[in-house]
């Protein structure tokens, strides 16, 4: 596993976190926001804001953004609220990952550097109070999934992203924009949504000595107990508000009514 802070690569098998600690998942903000989607992005800075105001660590566990590329000069203006939140949080001490989801991951360098945020493009093993956590988004362990885990390899690929920065952002956004919307509208591949593929893994983690599995992508909101701790899906913020808090070696799932 690895992650990286200032663009220098770490490795490393267990990463050391304070509490409290908040996990967030599936917000979706699209950069390119209809009329009843624009309010959104608001819910989520005012979580950030309140809620998270006594985080010593957030974790942002994959599609924050409906679209996230980094182009060299150019930053999508509809994520600056969010933006100007995270580094406020990090200005103050707050550790922030950003984990990438399928839809945000290209997260890179202006995360780090920018913005303050520790950021990993693969799943962390992490403790916190002594308690150890497995965290990742989750696209692409369920077993039906090999076609999109190939694809996700040819996009994240360094010559693919080099390729799309020779794109105009503002063709590049609008362009992810319709495959997004597509694939929401269609649903994907359905079977690789079933959650029994999602608790075997889990299971398998837990069996291992982790005490919490905590995932996102799949945007139910579930909390299955284990002998160990539990597996928890957070959720999402189309629908549910919903995230997670580890606190005093507990673990909850919580939803955010302002």
């Amino acid at each position: 596993m690895s992650y990286t802070i200032a663009g220098l690569e770490i490795k490393t098998k267990m990463i050391e976190f304070p509490s409290p600690a908040y996990f967030l998942a599936d917000c979706h903000l699209p950069l390119i926001p209809r009329p009843e989607q624009e309010s959104r992005t608001q819910e989520v800075v005012h979580f950030l804001r309140e809620k998270c105001s006594d985080a010593a660590t957030l974790f942002l566990v994959g599609d924050i953004f409906d679209f996230w590329f980094e182009w060299r000069h150019s930053i999508p203006s509809g994520a600056f609220p969010v933006l100007a939140e995270l580094r406020e949080l990090a200005e103050k001490g707050t550790k922030v990952v950003y984990m990438a989801g399928n839809h945000d991951g290209h997260v890179g360098s202006f995360m780090e550097q920018k913005v303050g945020l520790i950021v990993t493009r693969e799943s962390m093993d992490v403790q916190i109070d002594g308690r150890k956590l497995h965290v990742l988004h989750g696209d692409g362990i369920a077993a039906p999934d090999a076609g999109y885990r190939m694809l996700r390899r040819l996009v994240r690929w360094r010559w693919t992203e080099s390729i799309y920065k020779l794109v105009h952002p503002d063709f590049g956004i609008w362009f992810a924009k319709m495959i997004s919307r597509y694939s929401r509208e269609t649903g994907g591949n359905k079977k690789a949504t079933a959650i029994r593929y999602y608790k075997e893994y889990a299971e398998h983690k837990l069996d291992q000595g982790f005490n919490y599995v905590v995932m996102g992508h799949i945007h139910s909101a579930l909390f299955d107990s284990h002998p160990n701790g539990g597996f928890i899906v957070i959720g999402d913020w189309m629908n549910k508000h919903s995230y997670a808090r580890f606190a005093d070696g507990e673990m909850r799932l919580e939803y955010f009514n302002e």
